[in-house]
């Protein structure tokens, strides 16, 4: 129920949306005048019929003050109600629920047994430093702008608990599998690309079949500098590198070849949260981002 209050007369109209299983209801609008003793109360019935396009009731009363009640779809969960004076001026508007919708996103995981682990060629960085790597950012920034990249994470589980699998190089670096994208590359082929060089066999002439889903996260690197932020700051205007994070749901089983100098590691979400300074802002907020999800341990 919203309440619209008439400034021209201060008399209160109470407006009922109409709720599923329910077609009509009633609004009475009362006017009073200083200068008249008698009072009208008018009843009016307001019939809303069940359509996918907008609809629209108007309500007028004795002021000729009218108010206009904008029902959306009932695909839609909200209903406006947007109250107006005949001098065109709006008052007040409400949104009111009409339906509960329960929105849950099922993600299937497997045991980690379920997937084969081999090695293959060693697989380097483009960079051999973290200064080159900027000044090469830096380079390519004056002709191809901004760099998109892009990272996946994959799923597994052990004792029914999510785990992520991690690259892991050397004793204390951990990442997400992926990188850049080429100039003009769409994110989706882009990312099944850098897997596919990655964690993808050499000898097979079919490749995985990466279920790319949801983006659960976006990242932003404002300077030509290691850090990154969940948000564009607010006194950047360009930002030198957008990484997107895509939750990539694997099959029920599969054969993955890792590079011999990286590890394949499967860290706990536990182990994850809340810890920054042993896997970065990025991969410690994961579990934040996955805990929208409702999992499913075959």
């Amino acid at each position: 129920m919203s309440v619209a209050t008439n400034l021209t007369n201060n008399s209160t109209q109470l407006v009922r949306t109409n709720w599923p299983g329910m077609n009509s209801t009633t609004t009475t609008s009362s006017s009073s005048s200083p200068t008249s003793t008698n009072n009208t109360n008018t009843s009016v019935s307001i019939t809303t019929p069940i359509v996918s396009s907008l609809s629209s009731t108007t309500i007028t009363d004795q002021n000729n003050n009218t108010n206009s009640m904008v029902t959306s779809p009932r695909s839609s969960n909200t209903t406006t109600t947007t109250t107006t004076n005949n001098n065109n001026n709006t008052n007040r508007t409400f949104i009111h629920p009409t339906q509960t919708m329960a929105l849950e996103r099922t993600i299937q995981t497997y045991p980690l047994t379920n997937y084969t682990f081999g090695t293959k060629d060693a697989l380097y960085e483009r960079d051999s430093s973290v200064q080159a790597r900027f000044q090469r950012m830096r380079e390519e920034f004056t002709t191809m702008g901004m760099r998109r990249s892009v990272e996946a994470v994959l799923l597994v589980h052990e004792h029914n608990l999510p785990h992520v699998l991690l690259l892991q190089l050397g004793t204390t670096f951990f990442k997400l599998p992926g990188g850049e994208l080429n100039p003009g590359e769409d994110s989706i082929e882009g990312l099944k690309r850098l897997l596919n060089e990655t964690l993808g066999r050499p000898d097979s002439t079919q490749q995985n079949n990466w279920l790319v889903e949801d983006v659960i996260g976006n990242w932003w690197r404002p300077n030509f500098e290691a850090p990154r932020y969940p948000y564009v700051p607010a006194h950047i205007t360009k930002p030198k590198e957008h990484i997107r994070l895509y939750l990539v749901q694997l099959g029920e089983s599969s054969m993955f070849a890792v590079p011999r100098n990286y590890k394949l590691v499967a860290a706990p979400l536990f182990e994850l949260y809340d810890n920054a300074s042993g896997y970065g802002p990025i991969i410690s907020s994961l579990p934040q981002a996955l805990s929208r999800f409702n999992f499913i341990y075959n």
